[in-house]
Protein backbone atom coordinates (compact mmCIF):
# COMPACT_ATOMS: atom_id res chain seq x y z
CA UNK A 1 0.00 0.00 0.00
CA UNK A 2 2.82 2.40 1.13
CA UNK A 3 4.45 1.97 -2.39
CA UNK A 4 1.17 2.71 -4.51
CA UNK A 5 0.58 5.41 -2.51
CA UNK A 6 4.44 6.83 -3.59
CA UNK A 7 3.95 5.82 -6.74
CA UNK A 8 1.10 7.75 -6.98
CA UNK A 9 2.08 11.03 -5.26
CA UNK A 10 5.75 11.29 -7.75
CA UNK A 11 3.40 10.51 -10.97
CA UNK A 12 1.22 13.18 -9.82
CA UNK A 13 3.67 15.70 -8.85
CA UNK A 14 5.18 15.45 -12.19
CA UNK A 15 1.68 15.81 -13.79
CA UNK A 16 0.28 18.60 -11.39
CA UNK A 17 -0.31 22.62 -12.01
CA UNK A 18 1.55 24.91 -10.10
CA UNK A 19 0.16 26.89 -7.16
CA UNK A 20 0.19 30.48 -6.47
CA UNK A 21 2.61 30.96 -4.27
CA UNK A 22 5.59 29.25 -2.14
CA UNK A 23 6.23 26.59 -5.39
CA UNK A 24 9.92 25.68 -3.63
CA UNK A 25 8.37 24.84 -0.29
CA UNK A 26 5.45 23.10 -1.85
CA UNK A 27 6.81 19.64 -1.73
CA UNK A 28 7.56 19.56 1.98
CA UNK A 29 3.58 19.95 2.91
CA UNK A 30 2.02 16.91 4.24
CA UNK A 31 -0.87 15.31 2.28
CA UNK A 32 -4.28 15.40 3.88
CA UNK A 33 -6.85 12.20 4.96
CA UNK A 34 -9.48 11.82 6.74
CA UNK A 35 -7.90 11.70 10.50
CA UNK A 36 -7.57 8.55 11.83
CA UNK A 37 -10.67 6.62 12.93
CA UNK A 38 -12.86 9.53 11.00
CA UNK A 39 -14.39 10.06 7.74
CA UNK A 40 -12.71 13.64 8.11
CA UNK A 41 -9.86 15.87 7.02
CA UNK A 42 -9.31 18.40 8.48
CA UNK A 43 -7.23 21.38 6.34
CA UNK A 44 -6.35 24.68 7.82
CA UNK A 45 -5.81 28.33 5.84
CA UNK A 46 -3.38 30.41 6.99
CA UNK A 47 -3.09 33.78 5.95
CA UNK A 48 0.94 35.46 5.15
CA UNK A 49 0.75 38.74 7.29
CA UNK A 50 2.26 40.83 4.97
CA UNK A 51 0.67 40.16 1.75
CA UNK A 52 -3.31 38.74 2.77
CA UNK A 53 -2.39 35.87 0.66
CA UNK A 54 -3.80 32.31 1.56
CA UNK A 55 -1.33 30.35 2.53
CA UNK A 56 -1.13 26.15 1.89
CA UNK A 57 -1.09 24.09 4.79
CA UNK A 58 -1.36 21.07 3.12
CA UNK A 59 0.17 20.09 -0.48
CA UNK A 60 -3.51 18.14 -1.25
CA UNK A 61 -6.13 16.59 0.06
CA UNK A 62 -6.75 12.48 -0.77
CA UNK A 63 -10.30 11.42 -0.38
CA UNK A 64 -12.14 8.30 -0.48
CA UNK A 65 -16.25 8.61 -1.73
CA UNK A 66 -17.94 9.08 1.34
CA UNK A 67 -15.34 11.49 3.33
CA UNK A 68 -15.49 15.03 4.21
CA UNK A 69 -13.25 17.60 4.23
CA UNK A 70 -13.82 20.91 6.77
CA UNK A 71 -11.80 24.03 5.56
CA UNK A 72 -10.68 26.01 8.82
CA UNK A 73 -9.61 29.96 8.67
CA UNK A 74 -10.61 33.19 8.71
CA UNK A 75 -13.94 34.28 9.39
CA UNK A 76 -14.20 35.22 5.68
CA UNK A 77 -13.09 32.85 2.72
CA UNK A 78 -14.56 31.12 -0.47
CA UNK A 79 -13.65 27.70 -2.12
CA UNK A 80 -14.48 28.28 -5.83
CA UNK A 81 -14.14 24.55 -7.94
CA UNK A 82 -12.79 25.08 -11.38
CA UNK A 83 -13.60 24.01 -15.04
CA UNK A 84 -17.35 23.12 -13.87
CA UNK A 85 -16.17 20.08 -11.98
CA UNK A 86 -16.56 19.84 -8.23
CA UNK A 87 -17.00 16.79 -6.00
CA UNK A 88 -20.82 17.20 -5.48
CA UNK A 89 -21.31 19.76 -8.18
CA UNK A 90 -21.68 22.82 -6.52
CA UNK A 91 -19.33 25.31 -7.47
CA UNK A 92 -19.09 28.23 -4.92
CA UNK A 93 -18.67 27.91 -1.11
CA UNK A 94 -18.73 30.90 1.30
CA UNK A 95 -17.43 30.39 4.96
CA UNK A 96 -19.76 30.55 7.53
CA UNK A 97 -17.51 31.32 10.75
CA UNK A 98 -14.60 30.10 9.42
CA UNK A 99 -15.07 27.04 7.99
CA UNK A 100 -16.54 24.68 5.05
CA UNK A 101 -17.66 21.46 4.94
CA UNK A 102 -17.54 19.44 1.44
CA UNK A 103 -18.17 16.02 1.52
CA UNK A 104 -17.68 13.85 -1.24
CA UNK A 105 -20.67 11.82 -2.77
CA UNK A 106 -20.47 7.79 -1.72
CA UNK A 107 -21.58 7.42 -5.09
CA UNK A 108 -19.20 9.81 -7.09
CA UNK A 109 -16.70 6.86 -8.88
CA UNK A 110 -20.01 5.75 -10.34
CA UNK A 111 -21.48 8.95 -11.57
CA UNK A 112 -20.86 8.24 -15.76
CA UNK A 113 -19.14 11.90 -16.16
CA UNK A 114 -16.09 10.85 -13.68
CA UNK A 115 -15.83 7.32 -14.86
CA UNK A 116 -13.63 8.05 -17.82
CA UNK A 117 -11.36 9.90 -15.49
CA UNK A 118 -11.07 7.38 -12.46
CA UNK A 119 -10.90 4.02 -15.61
CA UNK A 120 -7.37 6.07 -16.95
CA UNK A 121 -6.15 7.67 -13.43
CA UNK A 122 -7.38 5.48 -10.95
CA UNK A 123 -8.03 8.38 -9.25
CA UNK A 124 -10.22 11.61 -9.56
CA UNK A 125 -8.61 15.76 -9.49
CA UNK A 126 -10.90 18.36 -8.54
CA UNK A 127 -9.06 22.06 -8.84
CA UNK A 128 -10.55 25.08 -6.99
CA UNK A 129 -9.19 27.74 -5.45
CA UNK A 130 -9.17 29.01 -1.93
CA UNK A 131 -10.01 32.93 -2.20
CA UNK A 132 -9.36 35.19 0.83
CA UNK A 133 -9.30 38.96 0.26
CA UNK A 134 -9.79 38.44 -3.16
CA UNK A 135 -6.31 36.99 -3.22
CA UNK A 136 -5.89 33.31 -4.72
CA UNK A 137 -4.40 29.65 -3.62
CA UNK A 138 -4.86 26.41 -5.63
CA UNK A 139 -4.37 23.31 -4.43
CA UNK A 140 -6.18 20.22 -5.63
CA UNK A 141 -8.48 17.74 -3.87
CA UNK A 142 -7.67 13.85 -5.21
CA UNK A 143 -10.61 11.19 -4.30
CA UNK A 144 -9.24 7.73 -4.57
CA UNK A 145 -11.07 4.33 -3.92
CA UNK A 146 -10.85 2.84 -1.01
CA UNK A 147 -8.03 0.36 -0.70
Amino acid sequence: MFLKICVFLSVFFSVSGCSAIDLGGRSKLPVSYALEGTSTAVVGIAVDKKTGIPKETVREIVLIPGQKVIFAGPDQFLINFKNRKAPNNILRYKSENGVIKITIPRDILDDPKNAEEFKKNKYLRFDYSIIVNGKELDPPIIIKRDS
